[in-house]
């Protein structure tokens, strides 16, 4: 690897408390998964981690304290940084609450490092599941922040929980996907974006939209649409391009 290039970790659905079947702290728990993807990113030379949401599996139940504590736990084991942003599982309607965000839990972020610039953002709200208001209040968020691109950043992502479409030929009226991804698109390609990380399907996507790259992974916790192993990705980002390979984390 040349002494420009480097390495992130994509570990996206961890959400603990989702596949635990001898409990959060038991034998083959979304725990023991998630700490898998740490011990990995701890032993390899990994520069930081990106969590793409559904870090927990309930926003606000008699379980979601727990799983809080879990998650942070984990985290910090890490001994790199971590940024994410927020799924649908952490959180309720604007206004309700959430404990989430009251721990000051990851929900957006903006970083560069080396050639690469990296926008995060709460596709929840992006999407207008939240309302209009809470849309707006993203929409200028992500705007914003992609004002702020610096020019040198050849490597333009975005990281959003929901991808913009989970299926061909692409429709408005999916629930796993974002709806506005029209309007999302055109504004990612007015701006030189070129990788989309998602998460939410619990399936791995690798797909190309408008000269963008759109990748989906998997996530820690368990597979939904097919059987497959749990997994995360290591993203390479060398001086003119990257490549992504997949980690799985299941026992054995």
């Amino acid at each position: 690897m040349s002494s420009s290039a480097f390495r992130f970790a994509f570990i996206t659905d961890p959400q603990l408390g989702m596949n635990s079947p001898s409990g959060l702290r038991g034998p083959g728990s979304d725990k023991e998964r998630f700490d898998r993807a740490i011990a990995y990113v701890n032993d390899n030379d990994i520069a930081f981690v990106v969590l793409g949401g559904d870090q927990i599996n309930d926003a606000d139940n008699e379980h979601t304290d727990e799983e809080l504590d879990i998650l942070e736990e984990s985290l910090a084991a890490l001994t790199v940084p971590y940024y994410g942003v927020a799924g649908n599982h952490e959180q309720l309607g604007p206004g309700d609450g959430c404990k989430y965000l009251d721990r000051g839990l990851p929900v957006r972020f903006s970083l560069t490092h080396g050639n690469l610039h990296m926008i995060g953002i709460n596709g929840p709200w992006l999407r207008a599941g939240c309302g209009d208001e809470w849309h707006q209040r993203e929409w200028d968020y992500l705007t914003s922040q992609l004002s702020q691109i610096p020019a040198e950043c050849n490597h333009r992502f975005i990281v959003m929980h929901y991808p913009l479409f989970y299926q061909m030929p692409i429709s408005t009226d999916d629930d796993l996907g974002m709806p506005n991804h029209a309007k999302i698109i055109d504004l990612y390609e007015a701006h030189g974006i070129t990788c989309v990380l998602s998460g939410h399907l619990h399936q791995d996507m690798d797909a190309r939209w408008r000269g963008i790259s759109l990748i989906a992974s998997i996530g820690t916790a368990m597979s939904v649409h097919y059987p497959e192993e749990a997994a995360f990705k290591v993203i390479t980002v060398f001086e003119d391009g990257w490549s992504v390979r997949r980690v799985a984390v299941e026992d054995g």
